[in-house]
């Protein structure tokens, strides 16, 4: 089994919705995230204190009232923490800055998965958490980073040299082994093991 510890992710954002929504998408990626949820501005900095946050995700719309200076002391420094913004105000004047990724208030399902893969990407980068790999072989390592890359079955076999039949063996036998069913989950398992970088990841 993976030995690693709880990721501690704060959302913070003003709209339930747009929580249900990110920690949705989180929970796609097949990872032990805890969560922590955030609608009042004002608490942000002492519940990340408090929580440790390993990744925080706000909404531009939840920082607007801050100056850059408050947001750069209420959010969490140092290099063991990601910060990724939702920018739900496209039209507004003001840039925010500091920030690992940005989510645009129109970024497609894909879209927001890439961005989540690299910002735990940077996070791996910065061992803020690791995942210590699998007994899996080194075949079954070459199939997983095209899957990773977003290959499919007849490509991953051509590139090998091997039958589709045998991809899905491999890929089955990866899923078992690692516990992790989702694409997603695999792609983070990849960068986090140095399989892929996030420079591949289109």
């Amino acid at each position: 089994m993976r030995n690693m510890e709880n990721v501690n992710v704060i959302i913070a954002d003003l709209s339930p919705l747009s929580r249900f929504g990110m920690i949705s998408l989180l929970r796609q990626l097949n990872y032990p995230f805890s969560f922590r949820e955030v609608s009042v501005p004002e608490k942000l900095k002492n519940i990340i204190h408090k929580d440790q946050a390993s990744l925080v995700i706000s909404s531009a719309s939840f920082l607007e009232k801050f100056s850059d200076y408050q947001i750069q002391t209420m959010l969490p420094g140092g290099k063991y923490v990601a910060k990724l913004l939702i920018n739900d105000l496209p039209h507004s004047q003001r840039k925010f800055t500091g920030f690992n990724e940005i989510i645009e208030f129109t970024d497609t399902e894909r879209t927001i998965l890439r961005k989540l893969n690299k910002t735990a990407a940077s996070l791996a980068r910065l061992n803020s958490f690791q995942v210590m790999p699998e007994e899996i072989s080194d075949r079954e390592k070459d199939v997983l980073r095209l899957v990773a890359l977003g290959n499919t079955n007849k490509e991953i076999a051509g590139k090998l040299f091997i039958s589709s039949h045998t991809v899905i063996t491999h890929r089955k036998n990866i899923t078992a082994k690692l516990g992790i069913k989702t694409i997603a989950g695999l792609t983070i398992y990849a960068l986090l093991n140095k399989l892929i970088t996030s420079e591949e990841i289109n």
